[in-house]
């Protein structure tokens, strides 16, 4: 039997939403439900999950997945094995006490700032 999973997207179109579906199912074995965060950007992650509404996709520049209920091994595959989805690589996240209760706006400022500081990291660290 499949096991429920769900996932917040945001930033992508429906087709690229149903590759993504598709291939978590199949390599997954589980029945992903997705959460569309689109339109949503000044909601509460905490109000988005709640309401587990999906009816709109939009493409934007920035993309997020937040992946929820998946095991450690879950979240290391699909990380491991995302460019086969042949979909832009999103910012990825999971759900934590902190990010709970932002605004959807605020956990992509957030990730986009964390982004940034580990490409400059790498980059420091290639230069020594």
């Amino acid at each position: 039997m499949n096991k429920q999973k769900h996932i917040v997207v945001y930033g992508y179109s429906e087709s690229d939403v149903l590759k993504l579906k598709e291939f978590i199912d199949t390599k997954l074995d589980v029945n992903l439900q997705i959460i569309s965060a689109s339109g949503k950007e000044n909601i509460k992650v905490a109000d988005i999950i709640e309401r587990n509404e999906n009816p709109f996709f939009e493409e934007k520049v920035e993309k997020v997945l937040m992946l929820l209920d998946f095991t450690d091994g879950e979240i290391r595959y699909l990380l491991h094995n995302f460019s086969t989805i042949n979909i832009p690589k999103p910012l990825f996240c999971a759900l934590t006490e902190h990010n709970f209760e932002w605004t959807f706006d605020k956990l992509i400022l957030d990730l986009m700032e964390e982004r940034k500081y580990f490409e400059e990291k790498r980059k420091s660290e290639r230069s020594c």
